[in-house]
């Protein structure tokens, strides 16, 4: 991925790590794609079966199907098919196919008779609003794909908690946050419970994040590289097995994949996410002290790209828990010394202490 230049550092779209969210995200009206309006209409018992018709295409991320069914002024939206198929495939590789409809509504708005159908996609926690818009032919003038509700920020009782643990950063050298902080606009994560303030970490050179092409996991900077304990304590959860995903593609029925959960033994437990299968050190019980190399970097679990995934919660298991804010000790961010703070977006952070880790 490369990571366009913007503010102080850099700009880009959520690591294809639930991913692909500013340009394609599905963010509230992204859209796959929209043509201007047009003045007739369709009838609307024929739009719905011409939906119910087309929805498969959409479901299997069919593009050249569906570019075959888009009326001219669609195609010239769009451009071109290419562009069109590379933007089906990235969000039908994120969503996943359509296992459900759950409701279908039909309506005429500026020129187009519009189907809006509810739908649940294997990959997606919430519905979805799928929107066909047919001109006056019946051929696909429109096509949208956005969330039912606009996201917000989970509700949370510790927006003034201040952590107990004196945590390092669980790496060292230089690391990039992807997504930190307690807008959405700066952590998507932040809608989640237990991930209010979560954060996703990469190695940037050159403002991207892989060298070559990016296609393969060692291309990627942070891939392999040594995870640290950011406290200590003790292991009382962690999977090793799981599997390495190829680019492109997710485990979103076991989205940590390989990890840990660290108690700290004072109602604070630290995640870490998506590492490499069989590198992690230790076995569940074991004590760990603060900065000891507790696995590798992968690409396991609901990710599309290598990356670290930290939070801190309030209880061992994550659907039962609440995020808390983690405020790191120590650190360098954007090349300025903070002596405990929190990191957030687009930092580039690093402990002030290079070399801190402490091998097993």
């Amino acid at each position: 991925m490369t990571l366009p230049p913007a503010g102080p550092r850099i700009r880009s779209v959520p690591i294809v790590l639930a991913a692909l969210a500013a340009a394609l995200a599905l963010g509230p009206g992204a859209a796959i794609a929209q043509s201007p309006d047009s003045a007739a209409t369709f009838d609307t018992t024929a739009a719905r079966a011409r939906a119910r018709e087309l929805r498969p295409l959409v479901s299997a991320g069919d593009a050249a199907a569906l570019w075959r069914e888009f009326s001219p002024s669609m195609r010239a939206a769009m451009k071109d098919s290419a562009r069109f198929a590379g933007m089906t495939a990235a969000i039908s590789g994120q969503l996943g196919p359509i296992d459900s409809v759950l409701a279908e509504e039909v309506s005429i708005e500026a020129g187009r008779t519009r189907v809006i159908s509810l739908v649940r996609h294997a990959n997606a926690r919430e519905p979805m609003r799928l929107l066909m818009a047919f001109d006056v032919q019946g051929r696909l003038d429109g096509l949208a794909v956005r969330p039912a509700e606009a996201p917000k920020e989970a509700a949370s009782a510790f927006l003034e908690y201040q952590t107990k643990t004196p945590l390092r950063l669980p790496f060292d050298g230089e690391w990039l946050v992807f997504w930190g902080g307690r807008t959405l606009a700066q952590n998507y994560h932040a809608a989640n419970r237990a991930q209010r303030f979560a954060h996703d970490l990469v190695i940037v050179k050159d403002e991207k994040t892989h060298s070559g092409e990016g296609k393969e996991l060692t291309d990627y900077y942070c891939y392999g590289a040594p995870l640290l304990a950011p406290g200590a304590g003790t292991i009382v959860w962690l999977e090793d097995h799981h599997p390495d995903q190829a680019i492109g593609t997710t485990n979103a029925p076991s989205p940590v994949g390989n990890g840990v959960v660290i108690d700290h033994g004072n109602g604070e437990f630290s995640v870490l996410a998506h590492m490499q299968p069989k590198s992690i050190r230790f076995k569940q019980g074991d004590k760990v002290r603060a900065g000891q190399v507790i696995g590798r970097c992968g690409n396991s679990g609901n990710t599309s790209e290598p990356h670290l995934h930290y939070h801190l919660q309030n209880a061992a298991v994550m659907r039962e828990a609440d995020g808390l804010p983690a405020f790191f000790h120590e650190f360098v961010a954007d090349d300025k010394p903070v002596a405990r703070g929190e990191i957030v977006r687009f930092q580039r952070v690093r402990p002030a202490k290079a070399g801190g880790s402490v091998s097993r």
